[in-house]
């Protein structure tokens, strides 16, 4: 069992103690009270509250209403690529035209696989956008609809997280996203996204560098809530080998994932989490279940 000095036990109790009131707040709200307790109460069992401490103090959850926010520096912020000249924004360029077909060739899709159900996120970021913004149904499409609209001019991809990138990339592959653009060759591409990391958007940019990226928030390495230049933050000596040994005994006893997403996908290792959702690029401490293990936020 691991001892805590009375500095370590102030930062515990002063971290969990602010979540809660974030949660009271409903700042937070999403958050169950009692899933916090739990949480803490799992990682009390191991030994390890000044990791679940660390780990909290890092994390960056976006409530609904927040998230709304981000959808609306997508949205409206967004000045349609075709009237400049007017800086037309998007949201009035699509509410001032009753019939798509009259006007531009412009479609609003989510990414998502073929063969995906549509209840992944993309799918429902474009419901949400839709009802907020009211946004007619013709401005909208499905990703197997592209191949067959005639003098497509603006394409414009919507999702909620872009992590490594390799979702989009692998989306856009299926797509033939590729012959789309040589059948229309002024067509101008853009990817909107809530949240997106430097490296996804890296990837996404030399894979295919026509397709122009717009995220609300951008995360890189210092989300990264394992790597040094998070951890370097905490100028004490000691701390970070004690956080990393903390971890590793908990994951193991508690028998979170191993391999593959351990350090979350792509090794990314975030502390990032949405009101509707978690992306699994986040540490699985956070949102993995086990017969040890309550976790505080939903999949």
């Amino acid at each position: 069992m691991n001892q805590f000095n009375e500095d370590q036990l102030d930062y515990v109790d002063q971290v969990f103690d602010r979540a809660k009131r974030l949660i009271q707040a409903r700042i937070w709200g999403e958050i169950k009270e009692h899933r916090l307790e739990t949480w803490r109460g799992c990682f009390h069992n191991y030994g390890a509250e000044l990791l679940g401490a660390y780990l909290l103090d890092n994390l960056c959850f976006r409530s609904r209403d927040q998230f709304f926010s981000m959808l609306d520096t997508l949205f409206l912020d967004f000045l349609n690529s075709r009237d400049f000249t007017k800086k037309t924004g998007l949201v009035d360029f699509l509410q001032s035209r009753p019939d798509a077909t009259t006007t531009s060739a412009l479609r609003i899709v989510p990414v998502i696989g073929l063969s995906a159900p549509p209840t992944k996120s993309g799918p429902y970021i474009l419901r949400l956008a839709q009802r907020r913004y009211g946004i007619r149904s013709h401005w909208l499409c499905w990703p197997h609809q592209l191949q067959s609209i005639e003098g497509l001019s603006d394409l414009i991809f919507v999702d909620d997280f872009c992590g490594t990138g390799e979702q989009f990339i692998e989306f856009s592959r299926s797509i033939e996203l590729d012959q789309i653009c040589k059948k229309n060759s002024t067509l101008q591409i853009t990817y909107l996204v809530a949240a997106a990391h430097v490296e996804g958007i890296h990837k996404i940019s030399m894979e295919f560098p026509f397709v122009h990226i717009k995220c609300a928030e951008k995360l890189g390495a210092i989300n990264t809530v394992l790597s040094n230049e998070c951890l370097d933050r905490y100028q004490i000596s000691g701390f970070q080998a004690q956080i990393m040994a903390q971890y590793q005994d908990v994951v193991k006893r508690a028998g979170l994932p191993q391999g593959k997403i351990a350090n979350g996908y792509g090794k990314l290792g975030l502390a990032y989490g949405f009101a509707h959702a978690t992306p699994n690029n986040t540490l699985p401490i956070f949102w993995y279940e086990t017969d040890n293990w309550t976790p505080l936020l939903e999949r």
